[in-house]
């Protein structure tokens, strides 16, 4: 077996260090990067008690990377980062691109899993062979971008890369994030309150092994064939090279997907939508492109400069220089905040980056507290008694929104200690303090987790909220068809084009779950959903076994790939059913269930029209019961994972 790299585990508490060669069983079963991981999880949590508080030292931490990732096969190179939630306290994972995750394949190492927690802070040093746990006191207390530069100094290199967290993850700000090479956010559930939780402040690793591949030639006839796929959509290539996700600002402004002012909104007013529109990004501060990572076609990430008389505001950031928001960044905190000024935003945007926050909560949490003082629930006595100064959380404010942004990341305040938990929790805590109906204000879906675009009018985005393994998300069943019209592909699924008919709810719950058992073969592999999409007409699983087999000798069929992208759905939704989750734990926020869309595209839309129908749906397709959504042992032998049946069944989580 060529191409597969090691295990590299670290315990934290006693120091020692091993690594050993990834079984081919398992490689075969779950391929590799999100499947082998989720492996590792799983495979920790049979030792450890699954229901263990997540920032204790019990919990894992585990960075994958698949066999396609640092290669030249041209789908970029992403890497997962898999732990138990401390966000949402359930399964958890999230994505980054980058070079780290390269550095380390060409390292040696495909798996780094790491237990315990340091008696003192700490960084992790991976140079090929050579690995060694450093003190990281001078570090402690910095933001990421100070941290990369000290780590870099004291190793005496620039020719590193480094993933570690600023000060929320040190503050055990429940969804700070990890952040590698300074700018590629591991966004979502926690991944950097985890890595504050074991004193660990980084990660850095130089790699010069290189990899090899098995059969050159082949590999690059499966690069070829990426690369036609990739030229049949030359209009959305270059699209995607032009302004990478902000080009869906347009789009969703057509469809009623913006969630302006917290989601009262399904459209930014049209007075407001210019200054935080791709175009005007582009025509304005655009300043380069480049590829994120190694490996990429597409080149879809960029930084931006600011002259100071581009805005209103642009005066206040002049000379400053970032990085290319994503559509979700703009979404979080520019739409969900109403700061319709791409300067402003964009300096929210760099805070939220070198503290190292989730911000997709961030965002969550300004727009509840915004629209609460919109409605006069919270007044400026509130926010005085928080931050012992009176501040004014009028939608638009920028001054508002970093203060919140500063709060939360540093802790020194009531304020900070209320967001400290994320939005559902927030308010929750309201509720309390308020004597007041709060929470139906809140985003959120799943276990607490908030999404900041408009949901109603698509239900199979709406059931995705609702479903999805690490919480409210649509990464983890990215499908296309409603939010998308992409009749091609419900045709492909389906046999019938009424799949992805936008409002309407014909197969919208099996829509979800076939997404749900497709995505991981990208998240398996190591290359980057944005490059190659979650997509069987443009870019067919059996092109990727193709390049699978190339790289590493290993032979799959479309069939077998299909099967364990459907494994590892499987056992992340076994590992929540451990923590007792069911059916009545996938669920919708007030406002998207109860509330009617207010304008627009999917005026009069809500949720509960539709919801519980859909999750029935959702259940049958994945072969699950729908009475209590757990699995059933049938589904799982199908799909050779009666190891997995016997643990549930133990435990009563199998149907």
């Amino acid at each position: 077996m060529t191409g597969y790299g090691s295990i590299l585990r670290i315990d934290l508490t006693s120091g020692k260090v091993s690594s050993a060669p990834i079984p081919e069983e398992l490689c075969r079963r779950f391929v590799g990067g999100a499947g082998i991981n989720t492996w590792l999880l799983w495979e920790h949590f049979l030792k450890v008690d699954p229901r263990i508080d997540p920032l204790s030292a019990d919990n894992v931490l585990i960075a994958g990377i698949g066999p396609l990732g640092a290669t030249p096969y041209g789908g970029g190179t992403k890497m997962k980062w898999t732990f138990k939630s401390p966000a949402y306290n359930m399964y958890g994972d999230s994505t980054c691109g980058g070079h780290f995750g390269a550095q380390l394949r060409w390292a040696g190492y495909d798996h780094v899993v790491i237990t315990g927690k340091a008696s003192k802070p700490v960084y992790i040093w991976i140079d090929d062979d050579t690995v060694e746990v450093r003190d990281a006191s001078r570090m402690w207390g910095r933001d990421v971008d100070e941290t990369d530069h000290l780590i870099k100094m004291d190793l005496g290199t620039k020719e590193v890369e480094i993933a570690g967290i600023g000060q929320a993850g040190e503050n055990l700000v429940t969804y700070a994030s990890i952040i590698a090479d300074r700018h590629r956010v591991a966004g979502r559930g926690g991944s950097g309150c985890v890595m504050g939780s074991k004193n660990l402040k980084a990660i850095a690793v130089r790699g010069a092994k290189g990899l090899e591949v098995s059969d050159p030639k082949a590999f690059m006839n499966a690069l070829d064939l990426l690369i036609g796929s990739l030229n049949t959509m030359s209009r959305e290539r270059d699209a995607i090279k032009l302004y990478g996700t902000l080009r869906l600002t347009a789009y969703y402004q057509r469809v009623g997907g913006n969630a302006w002012r917290n989601c009262q909104f399904p459209q930014i007013p049209e007075e407001n939508f210019n200054p935080l529109s791709q175009r005007w990004y582009r025509d304005h501060i655009a300043y380069s492109s480049y590829s994120c990572s190694p490996g990429c076609l597409l080149s879809c990430s960029g930084t931006y400069k600011v002259k100071g008389n581009e805005s209103p505001t642009a005066h206040k950031f002049a000379g400053m220089k970032g990085y290319k928001p994503e559509y979700l960044s703009l979404a979080s905190l520019g739409i969900m905040t109403g700061i319709a000024d791409f300067p402003a935003m964009g300096d929210l945007n760099d805070r939220v980056r070198k503290y190292g926050l989730d911000c997709v909560e961030v965002g969550a949490c300004c727009g509840l507290l915004m629209e609460l003082w919109q409605r006069g629930i919270i007044t400026e006595a509130d926010t005085r008694e928080w931050l012992g100064a009176p501040l004014s959380l009028e939608w638009g404010n920028h001054d508002a929104a970093a203060r919140m942004i500063d709060s939360i990341a540093l802790q020194k305040n009531r304020m900070g200690n209320l967001l400290k938990a994320g939005v559902y929790k927030a308010a929750q805590r309201l509720e309390e303090l308020k004597s007041a109906p709060i929470l139906k204000y809140a985003l959120y879906g799943k276990g607490g987790s908030p999404f900041n675009e408009e949901v109603r009018q698509f239900p199979s985005w709406a059931t995705n909220m609702a479903v999805s393994s690490r919480g409210a998300d649509h990464l983890k069943g990215l499908g296309t068809l409603d939010k998308f019209n992409r009749r091609d592909i419900a045709q492909h699924y389906f046999g019938d084009p009424k799949a992805a008919e936008p409002l309407d709810i014909t197969l919208k719950g099996a829509g979800s779950a076939v997404a749900e058992n497709y995505t991981p073969i990208v998240n398996c592999l190591g290359v980057c959903t944005f490059v190659v999409d979650v997509d069987p007409i443009n870019f067919p699983p059996r092109n990727f076994a193709l390049a699978l087999k190339a790289a590493t000798g290993l032979e799959f069929t479309e069939q077998e790939l299909l099967a364990a992208a459907e494994r590892v759905a499987n056992l992340e939704k076994a590992f929540n059913t451990r923590l007792g989750l069911r059916r009545e734990d996938d669920k919708l926020c007030e406002r998207w269930l109860n509330e009617p869309e207010a304008q627009g595209y999917g005026k009069g839309w809500k949720a509960a029209d539709y919801l519980e129908k859909t999750k029935d749906e959702y259940y049958e397709y994945h072969g699950w019961d729908k009475k209590t959504g757990l699995q059933t042992r049938k589904k799982l032998e199908q799909l050779g994972m009666q190891d997995i049946a016997e643990v549930l069944a133990r435990e009563g989580g199998v149907a």
